[in-house]
């Protein structure tokens, strides 16, 4: 490993984008999201996560300089570092991952349905919708509300991040993910609180090879 880069913020929504913006600032390889829960109450989002990333000196640089400035616009920041040459033990700990457990580990739930759902991947020629919901009911119900407000399929869906959170990202046009963002967002306001929403045009393929049925 050239160089290690890593940043921490607040909410997987958050991290989701900071990777895919990481990967068209700057030529880096998306190696890892990791999660760690907030020890105290009155934090932002019941959830930190820490995007990982890999390549020249430079690159990471450039891709850890465009996503800190990201995550402090929507004050969701916490940390970063870069470690320009990590050591063995070090290099191992960044590999460690928090998402998508489903490709390393097929022991594991495929999704929080708990029934089989049609092979369907995202491409980057669609674009990504993403609502961060605490509580399974109103997530539910705010995926409900998605599918049915416009053309999108569900691509993703993590619950095992911890904080009662869970994460729905959809695909289909730009303006299909935003009014199905939009309307999901509306529902599970009525029974539990949104913890992050975005829309991700074009999303890298960096993003996507996290991403999939």
């Amino acid at each position: 490993m050239k160089a290690l880069g890593m940043i921490e913020v607040y909410s997987f929504t958050t991290a989701l984008y900071v990777a895919d913006l990481a990967a068209k600032s700057a030529d880096v390889k998306i190696i890892a999201f990791d999660r760690n829960r907030p020890f105290a109450p009155g934090f932002p989002v019941p959830l930190i996560m820490v995007v990982k990333m890999e390549g020249e000196v430079a690159a990471v640089e450039a891709a850890i300089e465009a996503s800190v400035a990201y995550a402090k616009s929507k004050d969701r920041y916490i940390v970063h570092h870069i470690i320009a040459r990590p050591a063995e033990t070090a290099e191992k700990m960044a590999y460690l991952l928090d998402i998508n457990r489903d490709k390393y580990n097929k022991k594991l739930p495929k999704s929080f349905f708990g029934v089989e759902t049609p092979e369907r991947v995202a491409t980057s020629e669609e674009s990504l919708g993403i609502l961060e919901i605490d509580g399974l009911v109103a997530t539910i119900e705010g995926l409900d509300a998605m599918v049915k407000a416009a053309d999108v399929h569900l691509v993703h869906s993590e619950k095992r991040l911890g904080g009662r959170l869970v994460t729905l990202v959809v695909a289909g046009t730009v303006s299909a993910v935003t009014a199905s963002v939009e309307a999901g967002e509306v529902a599970a306001s009525k029974l539990g609180k949104v913890y992050g929403k975005e829309v991700i045009p074009n999303p890298h393929a960096e993003l996507l090879k996290f991403i999939d049925m």
